[in-house]
């Protein structure tokens, strides 16, 4: 849920907000979301301004801290594994262990042991393809937690990912380097024209986009 700045942003006043509800049904919001909840700016990064509340008071208590930022609450999912994929051209996922509690060093897990059943990890690779067929992206990261055997897509737009090989290890940082030159190449022997039509439809029917093919397991 995108949430309104807990103070007007600089150059505006209520009447500028005043086609909004205000105040908003805080009680109808916790329900839908639920708890635990992550309160972050719609469009940040690194972990910045990011709080995870696990009841009301604690959201408003992160909540009036958060100034002129637009926030969105999202629901914590409690998950069991976690992945972090590459996506390359729109054809090709590399999906890595990853975890998000570990020291920065750490959270890309060591010998990269697969997802636990073959169905979840070409659920992982097609949902990556879809986010980033259409989004236009040809270059990203999107991070699946994994709750109940399913996995939530909570973030995907990311099209200029950490691919520091100390962070990522040799590994995932081989794979990464090889696919990019691999696109580079493709893309400047052919007629591949990015600025393409984006349609939101791609994103709810999965259907590839246009020239491009679906990848398996890579």
């Amino acid at each position: 849920v995108i949430l309104p700045h807990n103070k007007h942003p600089e150059g505006t006043t209520d009447q500028s907000m005043r086609n909004l509800v205000y105040p908003l049904n805080w009680d109808e919001i916790f329900q839908y979301v639920g708890f635990p909840a992550f309160l972050k700016p719609y469009s940040g990064g690194g972990w910045k301004h990011v709080y995870k509340g696990h009841s009301p008071e604690e959201f408003f208590h992160f909540y009036n801290q958060t100034g002129d930022l637009c926030m969105t609450l999202q629901h914590g999912v409690e998950f069991e594994e976690y992945y972090r994929c590459y996506a390359v051209g729109q054809e090709k996922v590399h999906v890595m262990k990853y975890d998000p509690k570990a020291p920065f060093h750490e959270r890309y897990v060591k010998g990269n042991p697969p997802p636990s059943s073959e169905k979840l990890h070409q659920r992982i690779v097609d949902d990556s393809l879809t986010l980033c067929r259409a989004l236009g992206y040809d270059l990203n990261t999107v991070e699946f937690a994994v709750e109940g055997g399913v996995p939530y897509a909570i973030d995907f737009m990311n099209p200029a990912p950490d691919a520091d090989i100390n962070s990522v290890g040799k590994e995932n940082f081989d794979w990464i380097v090889n696919a990019v030159a691999e696109m580079a190449i493709k893309m400047a022997e052919s007629d591949y024209n990015p600025a393409s039509e984006l349609r939101w439809a791609a994103f709810l029917n999965g259907a590839p986009a246009p020239g491009k093919v679906a990848a398996g397991k890579k």
